[in-house]
């Protein structure tokens, strides 16, 4: 009898156990901040692929997924590659997301980033490793990374914030937004395939000669241990590990010759493209293909890929998948490309312009403010899907307005006092101080397209 009591006991403790930790998931997955854009849809997306479809594999900071467009891989070159990293990577969550890799995909090719191989990367502060780790599932390869990131000993409340981020997020309940509750059950397809657009031109010109400015050059113990693991995971799995660096201020020639002499000990291949344009091995505009000093835009994420592509084709053995018998989704990927990158209305000189151009398109769904409506200035916005209008407004009070568009979006219209807003799944589309903006959804890629403004 007293053996059947503890048994008992134990059970109802461990029944416990258990609840208290699913709440604590539970909580955990709606309160977490939603690193939209980057971390938390590269991760999702990734794990959201099919088992054993993905051939390439790229791992880093955000070095690699702002230069490597794997879209454009699988249409020039039929490679099915996914960029599976996150902002301002150290070498120890790069060990853990190509363990996560290995778990669900049987790649031929690991490309790594090398951005933030050298030098002493381990100590990046909290933000890196909260883009790193909060996405990524619990396991026991997680629990150790965990604990080697935070310094071999630290099992107090910060260990466990990222085991249960609710620890870490508890008090964000305040500004929680409709995205943090849907999001938990919305399809966490990655079109993109991790890779991050952006069109923005950083305009100033990037100092990539730089490049030969004298620095000392070193790898950490710990970065060194972690990518001799890395080289290990790869040849077990049976994939080729491909060393990259992307172009960016802030990288030097004593950089890349340490990488090199690891290569070569190592038996790797290694692309510099930093050393590669200062040898013009690659033509790079410096004023139009930069989002910023250290990130390539759209334009010149393309010249890489491309160089990468035609690189890996002639050095790995890599099917081309576009022959596939059955579509894929990259694929579907590629079309959702084509239809993004169908910007034609982005020529439009007015509004009456750019509307005409695309409401017979019944993919489009277009929100139009009208700022200087009325003899009172009042403003006025219209929102148009299938050739109807869903709402016509012209505001005179404080009020919020919401609307349904495409399969599962949301539109908020919204005035408190003199301000107006037009959010699109929960993001800020509208900018104030212009007569027109038109906001475009296209409802085959499921996000906004375009937000055009114009003075008449």
């Amino acid at each position: 009898m007293k053996e059947k009591r503890k048994i008992g006991r134990v059970a109802a403790v461990a029944l416990f156990v258990a609840l208290v930790a699913a709440v604590l998931f539970v909580e955990g997955r709606i309160l977490r901040a939603k690193f939209i854009g980057d971390s938390t849809t590269i991760v999702n997306g990734f794990y959201n692929e099919k088992k054993n479809d993905v051939d390439m594999v790229i791992i880093g900071s955000s070095n690699s997924f702002c230069t490597i467009d794997p879209r454009i891989l699988y249409k020039d070159y039929g490679i099915a590659a996914y960029d599976f990293g996150s902002s301002l990577q150290p070498m120890e969550i790069s060990l853990l997301y190509l363990k996560e890799a290995f778990k669900r995909q049987q790649p031929k090719v690991v490309a790594f980033e090398v951005n933030m191989l050298v030098g002493d990367t381990n100590d990046l502060g909290e933000e890196a490793l909260r883009w790193g780790y909060t996405d990524i599932p619990l396991s026991i390869d997680k629990l150790k990374s965990i604990y080697h990131s935070l310094g071999n000993g630290k099992m107090g409340a910060e260990y466990f914030s990222y085991v249960f981020p609710v620890f870490r997020y508890h008090n964000r309940w305040k500004e929680l937004t409709k995205t943090d509750f849907t999001y938990f059950y919305k399809d966490k397809t990655n079109y993109t395939k991790g890779y991050l657009e952006t069109g923005t031109v950083y305009g100033e010109g990037v100092n990539l000669s730089s490049y030969y400015n004298e620095c000392d050059a070193w790898i950490s113990d710990e970065n060194m241990a972690c990518f001799d693991e890395m080289l290990k995971l790869c040849e077990e799995n049976g994939a080729k590990l491909l060393l990259f660096k992307s172009p960016r201020e802030g990288w030097y020639s004593a950089y890349t010759e340490l990488v090199e002499k690891l290569a070569a000990e190592r038996g790797l291949l290694f692309v510099d493209y930093n050393k590669l344009y200062c040898e013009n091995g690659i033509e790079l505009d410096l004023a139009q293909d930069f989002r910023d000093t250290e990130h390539l835009n759209d334009y010149g994420a393309a010249k890489v890929t491309r160089h990468l592509g035609d690189y890996v084709c002639q050095n790995y053995d890599m099917p081309d998948r576009r022959g596939d018998a059955e579509e894929n989704s990259w694929d579907v990927a590629v079309l959702y490309k084509e239809r993004k990158d169908d910007r034609g209305f982005f020529a439009a000189r007015t509004a009456r312009e750019c509307i005409e151009m695309l409401q017979g398109d019944e993919n489009y769904v277009l929100i139009v403010t009208d700022a200087e409506n009325g003899s009172e200035g009042k403003v006025r916005q219209w929102v148009y899907e299938d050739g109807k209008i869903l709402i016509d407004k012209v505001w005179d009070r404080d009020e919020v307005l919401h609307v349904k568009i495409g399969e599962d979006s949301e539109v908020v219209l919204a005035k408190k006092g003199w301000v107006n807003q037009v959010r699109v799944d929960d993001v800020e589309q509208y900018e104030a101080g212009r007569k027109w903006n038109v906001v475009v959804y296209d409802k085959v890629v499921g996000s906004v397209v375009g937000s055009l403004y114009f003075d008449e």
